[in-house]
């Protein structure tokens, strides 16, 4: 009886330890199924799925230096399909409530910003006039903005580069260059320093009143004004997501790819440094994402928080590494094969064009465009061209940077010391600085490939219009390069006009102006 007592026991606790090991196994089944859940249909953070501070600034586990929750670490960097965790973008309930920057790199580039902006406000009072002393708050602008590029670009260079915290690059055969690394480091530089300009610009419209502007006073003396202020908070990365494609589409026409956008594109293999590295006119044309301060009554933050984005946001998703905090496969496919992936993730407008990319691979399930496949050769022999030594370029680009980088800013300088000429003067600068760039490429590019060449290769309308040629005019294509313009070239032409006019002629009192007439 014993012995049958202490069996009957034995058995009793052996089958306890199976339930709750079966117990366990289910709870972890569903844990994971939850997980995954979550990472491909939704970000939204419920009590139900994760903690609240699970994703805090777009971090994963609350490091840094993790791959994304929806990348399969089983398979080669590169190669999991984005697709599934795309499916159900744009979140429109994140995106207008505002969370998304909460749970996003934006977080992080916020904080910059206000730091930035109150710690190292604005002098209204200096750039009344383009006089020395505007001249030494410039320079003294010119090396806070490079210390933030440079020790921003610089901490995830070191930190994946040189300190190995990323194990996943996409590319595991890379060879590291310096050559590389100090080619991109110059045009970020040229950038930086353009960027400075732009604000000289918008900060002496708003202290001579050419632009008129929310000021802090205003802002933060009642609910509605603290709002105003609070709303750029969102504005400006949704504007940035919408510009961003737009714009890059614009400059992967064939004219405007080979004299200005190719340079970017040296890099097939981005590292950090390579985000803001372009040419000088596409800095240009980028930085023209600043066009809501230009049109709408906005607090000078709105105008900053956008340049703070322009500059340092790009860093981190060119960092050429699939396990860090804003990892961007999205982007490293558009430098790996060119013709894709021409916006980000948040929107679904490539996917809407045909032109989205899903993973490393030559077999693409969701890519309908017609741009040529690139070879991993191919790529290669590109990266090897972002170096400062080398081959000299062609004459043609020679005489567009002679044209556009040195003699249309010596123009628009001259202008803006002497303000001679009056409003005709204006609007002829204004309009050389924003057509210039576009016609001239357009007239190179014609005077160096010859008819039967064209011919050859399917006509002008390829020629000019590579890789959207096959694109109709009254549908998609036009409908790119018209937005496009309307995005990149307007707000050119309108800052020039607005810094050489007088106050209330800029092109904010215009809007308003039809604003008024059309709704009384």
């Amino acid at each position: 009886n014993l012995q049958s007592a202490t069996l009957l026991h034995v058995s009793a606790i052996c089958d306890l330890q199976i339930v709750q090991r079966k117990r366990t196994k289910n709870t972890t089944t569903m844990t994971m199924m939850t997980e995954d859940s979550s990472a491909e249909h939704s970000t939204t953070r419920t009590s139900s799925q994760q903690p609240i501070w699970e994703g805090i600034a777009g971090t994963t586990g609350g490091s840094f230096f993790r791959a994304p929750s929806w990348v399969d670490q089983s398979k080669p960097p590169g190669v999991t399909s984005q697709a599934p965790s795309l499916k159900d973008n744009p979140k429109w309930m994140e995106l207008f409530s505002g969370i998304f920057i909460i749970y996003s790199p934006n977080l992080v580039w916020l904080t910059i910003a206000l730091i930035v902006y109150f710690y190292f406000p604005y002098d209204y009072e200096v750039a009344k006039k383009w006089e020395s002393e505007f001249s030494v708050w410039i320079a003294k602008r010119t090396v806070l903005n490079l210390t933030l590029v440079f020790g921003y670009d610089g901490f995830w260079h070191v930190s994946l580069y040189r300190l190995g915290w990323g194990k996943r690059p996409f590319n595991p055969s890379r060879q590291y260059r310096v050559g590389k690394v100090i080619h991109n480091a110059y045009y970020s530089a040229l950038g930086t320093l353009q960027w400075t300009i732009w604000e000289a610009l918008f900060v002496y419209s708003y202290a001579t009143g050419r632009l008129p502007y929310l000021s802090d006073e205003e802002a933060f003396a009642s609910a509605w004004g603290l709002a105003q202020f609070a709303a750029w908070f969102a504005i400006v990365p949704l504007f940035r997501e919408v510009h961003f494609y737009f714009a890059h589409r614009l400059i992967h026409m064939r004219a405007l790819y080979k004299y200005i956008h190719s340079l970017h594109h040296r890099n097939t293999d981005v590292e950090p440094f390579s985000g803001v590295c372009m040419h000088p006119i596409e800095h240009m044309f980028y930085f023209t994402s600043v066009a809501p301060a230009l049109y709408f009554y906005a607090t000078p933050f709105g105008f900053l928080w956008n340049g703070i984005h322009l500059i340092l946001s790009p860093g981190a998703s060119h960092s050429g590494y699939e396990d860090h905090w804003h990892s961007d496969q999205y982007h490293y496919l558009h430098h790996r094969y060119f013709e894709c992936n021409y916006g980000t993730p948040s929107f679904v407008l490539d996917s809407i064009f045909g032109t989205f990319r899903d993973r490393m691979t030559d077999k693409y399930d969701t890519y309908s465009g017609e741009g040529e496949g690139v070879g991993a050769i191919t790529a290669n022999v590109h990266d090897k061209n972002a170096s400062l030594v080398g081959g000299l370029p062609n004459w043609d680009q020679v005489v567009f940077n002679i044209l556009f980088c040195v003699i249309s800013p010596m123009v628009l300088v001259e202008a803006l010391l002497t303000k001679e000429g009056g409003p005709n003067n204006a609007r002829i600068v204004a309009a050389v600085i924003t057509l210039g760039p576009i016609i001239g490429s357009t007239a190179l590019l014609l005077l160096t490939s010859s008819a039967r060449k064209r011919h050859q290769q399917g006509g002008l309308r390829r020629e000019l219009s590579y890789p959207f040629h096959k694109e109709t005019l009254i549908g998609s294509l036009g409908l790119h390069v018209i937005v496009g313009f309307i995005l990149t070239a307007v707000p050119i032409y309108h800052i020039v006009h607005m810094a050489l006019s007088d106050p209330g002629d800029s092109a904010y009192f215009t809007a308003r102006e039809i604003i008024f007439t059309v709704f009384g």
